[in-house]
């Protein structure tokens, strides 16, 4: 008999310990994502305080110089989070076309909190002369508010690229191939919305279309990983 009340009493602490590490480890609250977090990698410093009012406040320390910026926040999704225009940039991130900085939040064990930075958008390439043998030949319009962007890819694996960014109007001549997953990978001379090309580590891809739109993923990679900060939840 007393096994048996022993038995279960051991089975409603670890039910009642399982409900409460899941509410903590479920919620993404506000009050979870706000606080302080830093950062120190790929020889950078920075230190950022999201608040329960959607702003921020950062700082970053770069080869010696110190930049501040206050800006907002905002929620995407359960886990997902935008910062506006006035983030400062970390390295190893990519922005979205707009210059939009994104993140998520995750939780480590349930309980850690914290934030990486993506690194990767994606643009979107309408194709203006659709294709019925699955060609990936042929031209694409891109779809980014506010920018004009012309994209033809020719068979002879190279391509032609212009793109009008605010009144600016900038052209390029490059080359593509696949890698070894058959995606496409376009040469470095690739305009991204901006009007500049790719810079150090940046890629631009494609899945194969097969005679569709197309999809390239500007993507940035880095020595030290995913920039990440890490929230402060401990005095030590």
């Amino acid at each position: 008999m007393k096994n048996a009340v022993r038995v279960a009493s051991v089975a409603i602490l670890l039910v009642l310990g399982f409900v409460l590490w899941y509410s903590m480890a479920s919620n993404y609250g506000d009050g979870v994502v706000s606080g302080a977090y830093s950062l120190a990698q790929n020889g950078e410093v920075s230190t950022l305080i999201l608040k329960r009012d959607h702003s921020f406040q950062q700082e970053l320390i770069r080869s010696g110089n110190v930049q501040r910026a206050a800006g907002t926040w905002r929620r995407i999704g359960e886990s997902g989070i935008a910062f506006s225009k006035e983030f400062l940039l970390i390295s190893g991130q990519e922005p979205g076309a707009d210059g939009t900085a994104y993140g998520d939040i995750h939780k480590a064990l349930g309980f850690r909190v914290y934030l990486t930075l993506s690194q990767y958008h994606v643009l979107w390439f309408g194709r203006v002369d659709p294709s019925s043998d699955n060609s990936i030949a042929g031209t694409y319009r891109g779809d980014e508010p506010g920018v004009l962007a012309t994209l033809v890819v020719k068979p002879d694996h190279t391509f032609q690229q212009s793109v009008d960014h605010l009144g600016a109007t900038k052209h390029a001549d490059g080359s593509w191939n696949f890698n070894q997953s058959g995606d496409i990978v376009f040469s470095n001379a690739f305009l991204k919305t901006s009007g500049e090309t790719l810079e150090e580590g940046e890629t631009a891809s494609a899945w194969h279309p097969k005679g569709s739109n197309l999809q390239i993923q500007i993507a940035m990679t880095s020595r030290s990983g995913v920039p990440t900060f890490r929230k402060r939840q401990f005095p030590w």
